[in-house]
């Protein structure tokens, strides 16, 4: 499996001071360093009602980039979404077919993955040929 050797995060909503600078974090520690990151901006984030868009990129030893979006929140908010890892291995397992969201049937989880098989089975690769940390 190939691990990440840098993930790098922009905010693009919230204080204009904080928005449009790309924060690197390279290395082993990357995952966890970012996750830090993160849960230190979120007294910036909103507590209630909203969150803050922040795009992020995900580079693995043998060049594959993995790049997505947070939509954060204050720390104490219920789904802050403070963590890159968690985020993506969420995203790639559900659409892998591996964690049906709370608020779909089996029946609608099924058709959606119907509909995008080529999606199913590049996430499902993904996962396959990519470390990344359980939550």
């Amino acid at each position: 499996m190939h691990e990440a050797i840098k993930i790098t995060i922009t905010r693009a909503e919230g204080p204009t001071a904080l928005c449009g600078k790309p924060t690197a974090f390279e290395g082993p520690g990357c995952w966890e360093a970012s996750r830090r990151w993160l849960f230190r901006q979120s007294t910036t984030y909103p507590a209630q009602g909203g969150y803050d868009k922040h795009d992020f990129s995900v580079t693995f030893a043998d060049g594959y980039v993995y790049e997505g979006r947070l939509d954060c929140k204050h720390h104490t908010c219920d789904g802050a979404d403070l963590n890159v890892a968690a985020h993506v291995r969420g995203f790639l397992r559900c659409y892998a077919g591996d964690r049906r969201p709370f608020h779909m049937t089996p029946e609608r989880y099924e058709a959606f993955l119907a509909r995008q098989p080529e999606v199913v089975a590049d996430c499902k690769d993904t996962l396959a040929r990519y470390e990344i940390p359980a939550a």
